[in-house]
């Protein structure tokens, strides 16, 4: 562009989205991300203006006829005057024909002096400049003016979607901070509407909201934690326009600025001939300039009230989640287990524990929980399902090659199905044994009654029963039991 106005349409976007989202734009990440979209959209936009300028052809012939009078071609030629009506009537600007057409009669005039000639032309070329520099700019203003509000527009309804997912996850007690990551620019609607289905059953269902939290509290009955509250100073930069610092271009206007006058007015000194309309203009303050302005911040300390979490030195072991996706808890007991599941999975990255989640059916997919996993990618994950029979046997076999290795030792292995299934085969069996002396735990979640209870009190240290249907926990097999004699 030949005026830098997609800077100051970044401002605009980025004041726009500060005061409209104060809280979320005062984490990190998320100014981030929104830094980030608004200076690729300015790249885009600067580099697209350029591309399709409307006004290239007439710059390229107006440059045509400047060669041309630089060459001594002083007479005034025609094809120059009907090129510059023409570009008159396609911009809306008056032209002046009857002048035109007088200069061309007097072209023609072979008594008079070549040199009586020479400022007809000059002043075709320089009004001609004039005009496309003005027609020019307007066109750029317009274009960045609505680029800027049609990018405004999908930000705010980005954001819209994140302050809406907060709201969600807060209202579980959910800190959105730990997500905060590069996945979000990927969080679309889509992920939003599953999370909120999912934090439905959390929040509405109190029979999933006590599993959700008896889970939870599996190896941490012991673990207490301390608040503290801490006075920090904060300094807050508040943008004040400043017409005053000429930082940046924000239009045209009328004046006697000599040093923001367009090159185009100066031009005009440098004949003799035009020099008098260029006096003339100065002394009228009619000169074409550059319009500027600039932002100051003003610096303010905010008093503002941190609680600080204190943890003791004991640390809460890794959880690995095996989550039933078969055909047999398609619909409401599948979505009651990627609820837990989202629970479980962000109460293991708020505590910084590792967590593994695993969906079987008859085969398995698996997906880890770090530092670097993002919300969005967890949604994407457990969003998947398989929709077919049910053997859970692949999923424990993957569960105990992870209990082998140092980081997952001493975890909580958690199965989340109907239990529509067939006996485990003995060797697994032997294994699960082997790896509950190891210090591992072996718990399940039962939601339906259609399960062999028999053969799932010998497989699982803790058993926990849920029915959708009622809403009941129906029955907490020794986890209760053990809360009650402590």
């Amino acid at each position: 562009m030949s005026l830098d106005l997609s800077t100051h349409g970044k401002n605009i976007i980025e004041e726009v989205v500060k005061k409209k989202y104060a809280y979320l734009y005062s984490q990190n990440d998320i100014s981030r991300q929104v830094t980030a979209q608004i200076e690729e959209w300015q790249f885009k936009t600067k580099l697209e203006i350029l591309q399709q300028d409307i006004f290239s052809e007439h710059q390229s012939k107006l440059t045509q006829w400047l060669d041309c009078y630089t060459k001594d071609s002083n007479e005034l030629n025609p094809k120059a005057v009907e090129e510059y009506l023409s570009f008159c009537s396609e911009v809306g600007v008056p032209a002046n024909l009857s002048y035109w057409k007088k200069a061309l009669k007097e072209n023609k005039d072979t008594s008079k002096q070549t040199s009586d000639k020479k400022p007809h032309f000059q002043l075709l070329l320089h009004e001609w400049q004039k005009h496309l520099d003005v027609a020019q700019a307007r066109w750029q203003l317009e274009e960045l003016q609505s680029r800027r509000d049609q990018f405004l527009e999908q930000l705010i309804e980005w954001m819209e979607l994140i302050k809406q997912l907060d709201q969600n996850l807060c209202e579980f007690g959910f800190e959105l901070g730990v997500w905060f990551d590069d996945s979000l620019g990927s969080l679309s609607k889509q992920n939003i509407d599953v999370l909120k289905r999912w934090l439905n059953y959390l929040q509405n269902d109190e029979g999933v909201k006590k599993i959700a939290d008896l889970l939870g509290k599996m190896r941490q009955i012991e673990h207490t934690s301390e608040i503290e509250r801490v006075q920090q100073t904060i300094e807050l930069q508040t943008p004040i326009v400043d017409t005053n610092s000429k930082e940046e271009i924000i239009g045209l206007r009328l004046a006697k600025d000599l040093e923001h006058a367009l090159p185009s007015e100066l031009a005009l000194m440098s004949d003799p001939d035009t020099a008098i309309l260029f006096d003339l203009k100065y002394l009228e303050a009619k000169l074409l300039c550059f319009e500027l302005q600039g932002l100051t911040y003003q610096k303010t300390e905010v008093e503002i009230t941190v609680e600080v979490e204190k943890e003791t030195e004991e640390k809460l072991g890794p959880m690995i989640l095996c989550i039933d996706t078969s055909g047999s808890m398609q619909g409401t007991p599948e979505s009651i287990a990627k609820a837990v599941t989202l629970f479980l999975g962000v109460k293991a990255k708020n505590q910084n524990r590792p967590c593994f989640v695993i969906n079987f059916s008859t085969n398995i997919e698996t997906f880890e929980v770090t530092s670097v996993t993002g919300i969005a990618e967890l949604t994407g994950f457990l969003s998947q399902s398989f929709h077919g029979g049910t053997d859970v046997a692949p999923a424990l076999r993957y569960a105990i090659k992870l209990l082998e290795t140092e980081k997952y030792e001493k975890s909580d292995v958690l199965v989340i199905s109907d239990f529509v299934m067939s006996d485990l085969p003995e060797s697994l069996l032997k294994d699960l044994e082997q790896q509950k002396l190891n210090g591992n735990q072996f718990n399940s979640l039962v939601i339906g009654d259609l399960f062999m209870y028999n053969r799932v009190e010998n497989y699982f240290d803790n058993e926990f029963i849920y029915n959708p249907k009622s809403h009941q926990i129906q029955e907490l097999l020794q986890f209760t039991a053990l809360q009650k004699s402590r």
